[in-house]
């Protein structure tokens, strides 16, 4: 054999892929390194997405609120003042009244809207659940 013969023998090993421990654990490294990353991408779309919709829906439920309270209120004075002379009480309770059945009815409505609410990261938390389960075999 040559030394022509044994440099290009040498340079043929180098050149095929290190298919050893190291290079198996490499890639197994890069691609949980690569399967982290894109469940935390995921993750924190989910998060401004959420984070998003919950600002805009607080801040159309105050508006509202707000003003649907503002009109109640005039309108609670105008009954009021229609009856200063001669049921003043029964004005005054009447609005109190109908302020703490408007109360136990919006609260009513927004524990339901809560808890139809898709949880936070609930995309995430299955495709967590896909990956746990295609590493333990299970179908």
């Amino acid at each position: 054999m040559t030394e022509e013969a044994a440099a290009d023998h040498g340079t043929d090993d180098k050149a095929q892929p290190d298919y050893g421990y190291t290079g198996v654990f490499r890639g197994l490294f890069h691609s949980v390194i690569e399967a982290a990353r894109t469940r935390l991408d995921l993750a924190a779309v989910e998060a401004e997405i959420f984070m998003v919709r919950t600002i805009r829906l607080l801040l159309w439920a105050l508006a509202a609120l707000a003003c649907g309270l503002l009109a109640l209120a005039f309108a609670v004075v105008a009954v009021v003042a229609a009856f200063w002379d001669t049921h003043r009480m029964a004005g005054v309770l009447s609005g109190a009244g109908l302020f703490v059945v408007l109360a136990a009815v919006f609260g009513y409505i927004a524990s339901r809207t809560f808890k139809g609410r898709p949880a936070m990261l609930e995309g995430t938390l299955q495709q967590l659940e896909t990956d746990q389960h295609r590493v333990s075999g299970k179908p």
